[in-house]
């Protein structure tokens, strides 16, 4: 059931190594969590170590383009999400063409090329067609699958697989644990939607699009909206089944602080902050570590 929308509170405006910063994910690591977050027009990623008390002042710089294999960018390289697992694999996704690029920033390997692909008959067939409007966001998921978040027409989040795999649902038991890696393919592969659940009603009503998702350690989806300058937490206790469709209720409703300039990014670093970025051109200030409302 939908709740009362209140405010998140802002704890600090911080500064991030990318540019118009379009996409933020957390490793939960056996000694503590690690934020990358990269922009939309750079392979950059940048790499922080969550200090104490939720600081992020330390940051690194990966640049994946250096790493043997990586695909060479063709005009606005459109990175969209990223997301990392409890190892050293990190993926960043491009909306045209719909790709996720797989990298082991470990052994500085280029990994994989995931083709997100619709085929005929498939349960997002016609619908992933616009190049302007596919994916936004995107998490790893046990069993080699992943998990993507349609930004509008239909906004949708998507659950993706190898060819072949049975779909799966959703439930906070697939999300990766602390140092857990993901199982991921090699080359160039094409992975399959398997199941598709559209926001719908109240959902639909208080998320206008979805710009990113993010985990929390406590088994939660975060859905971030441009459009409505709020984030939804759906909680998972009730897993959405591959057969379900819709997701109709959202278990919060927090609108963003004033300010919050085309947010395309959340994470979830720990005691209760999360944190928000912006895709300004910006070089500073444009992340937002934000909190609930006591």
């Amino acid at each position: 059931m939908s709740a009362k929308t209140r405010r998140l509170a802002l704890l600090e405006v911080v500064d991030l190594p990318v540019v118009e910063a379009s996409g933020v994910a957390v490793r939960q690591t056996e000694r503590g969590a690690v934020v990358l977050v990269i922009g939309d027009r750079t392979s950059e990623v940048g790499v922080c170590v969550v200090g104490p008390g939720g600081r992020l002042d330390d940051w690194t710089t990966i640049d994946l383009a250096e790493l043997p294999g990586w695909p060479p960018a063709s005009g606005d390289s459109q990175f969209e999400a990223i997301a990392a697992d409890g190892g050293s694999l990190v993926a960043v996704m491009r909306e045209d063409p719909p790709v996720v690029l797989v990298a082991d920033t470990g052994t500085r390997e280029f990994r994989a090329e995931i083709r997100l692909t619709a085929p005929a008959g498939s349960v997002i067939d016609g619908q992933w067609d616009d190049a302007s409007s596919r994916g936004e966001g995107l998490v790893f998921l046990r069993g080699g699958r992943l998990l993507v978040a349609q930004e509008k027409r239909p906004r949708a989040l998507i659950e993706f697989g190898p060819v072949g795999a049975e779909p799966k649902g959703l439930s906070s038991d697939h999300f990766l644990g602390p140092g857990e890696a993901w199982d991921a393919p090699s080359g160039r592969v094409d992975f399959v939607p398997l199941s598709m659940w559209k926001l719908k009603s109240a959902a639909k009503k208080a998320l206008r699009d979805i710009s990113a998702i993010g985990t929390d350690t406590e088994g939660n989806l975060w859905l971030l909206s441009d459009k409505s300058q709020r984030v939804g937490r759906l909680g998972l206790d009730d897993p959405l089944d591959a057969g379900d469709h819709e997701v109709r209720d959202l278990d919060e409703i927090l609108d963003l602080p004033t300010g919050a300039e085309k947010p395309e990014g959340i994470a979830a670093i720990g005691d209760g902050r999360v944190l928000v970025v912006l895709d300004t051109p910006a070089t500073s200030g444009h992340g937002m570590i934000v909190t609930r409302p006591v």
